[in-house]
């Protein structure tokens, strides 16, 4: 059994010898992280709890607000959060103190002027503007995809969508509003909501946590970038197995990085497509930059 590492309340630190690009972080069972060598080398090292901050020699990563920037990103993108937007979006919660939890972001989105700007901001993207052009239909149907992995029943449209038309929720609140409603349901289906969450939460985190080099920091950006991650966590259910997505992460960032096109000698496949899409928090790549 590995062994755990609780560093309790407030923001608390871990150090590590070597650079970051030497690790891999990955989320645990229980909202921990394992922090291992690339190498293979202490293996046995333990898993760490209520630990935010991971310190190497060239740089810190910050884990705080980790789930809840996941979480947005996942409910109106149904992607994982690109470095750029990651970071942004954990030092604005910062700042504001905000709750650690989506149903607490969700809960003080209405009482917090500061926090409701940020998360309505979502909605205010050339991202949102590019994903969403068919009306408030079309998205609430995509959010219920990106959250409960399912279709939306005719009477759960029907009521978000009016929320949305009415002027009640801004299309932000609402996708929030309907991860953090299916986090507090209690029925058998809605455990099951929960846990799918869990886990394509775990798989965004862990594939933004894999973002260590600069060559995979650029490569994610433009459709296909999005695209390919927004794939990936549609397959993730209640029952899925999280360890084989390591394998599927690896191979996807080399891909945007441009390194199988060099083994491959192919072109990136967009290379005659227009300028990519700005994901939200990060600014556009070059052109011609790996895949984006």
């Amino acid at each position: 059994m590995q062994a755990h590492v609780n560093g309790g309340a407030g923001v608390d630190l871990f150090g590590f010898a070597g650079v970051r690009a030497d690790y891999n972080i990955t989320s645990t069972a229980g909202g921990g992280y394992a922090v291992l060598p690339k190498n293979g080398a202490a293996s046995a090292m333990p898993q760490l709890v209520n630990f935010e901050l991971f310190k190497f020699s060239d740089t810190t990563v910050n884990v705080e607000y980790d789930e809840v920037v996941q979480a947005l990103y996942v409910a109106y993108f149904g992607r994982a959060a690109d470095a750029g937007g990651m970071r942004n979006f954990q030092e604005q919660l910062s700042r504001l103190d905000a709750p650690h939890d989506i149903v607490g972001i969700n809960s003080a989105y209405g009482s917090n002027p500061a926090l409701r700007q940020l998360i309505d901001s979502f909605g205010k993207s050339a991202e949102s503007d590019a994903l969403y052009p068919d009306g408030v239909g079309a998205f609430v149907s995509a959010v219920y995809k990106n959250v409960l992995g399912r279709s939306a029943d005719a009477e759960g449209l029907a009521f978000w969508s009016r929320a949305i038309d009415s002027g009640a929720l801004s299309q932000a609140n609402a996708a929030l509003s309907i991860m953090a409603g299916a986090l507090e349901n209690t029925s058998p289906q809605g455990l099951l909501d929960a846990k799918r969450i869990d886990n394509t939460l775990a798989v965004a985190s862990d594939f933004t946590l894999a973002l260590d080099r600069p060559t995979e920091i650029a490569g994610y950006a433009g459709k296909l970038a999005a695209s390919m991650v927004r794939a990936m966590l549609a397959t993730v259910n209640a029952d899925s197995d999280l360890g084989p997505f390591q394998a599927v992460i690896k191979q996807m960032l080399a891909v945007m990085a441009g390194e199988l096109n060099a083994v491959f000698g192919a072109p990136p496949p967009e290379h005659d497509m227009a300028a990519p899409l700005q994901l939200l928090g990060l600014a556009p790549a070059g052109w011609g930059d790996g895949l984006a």
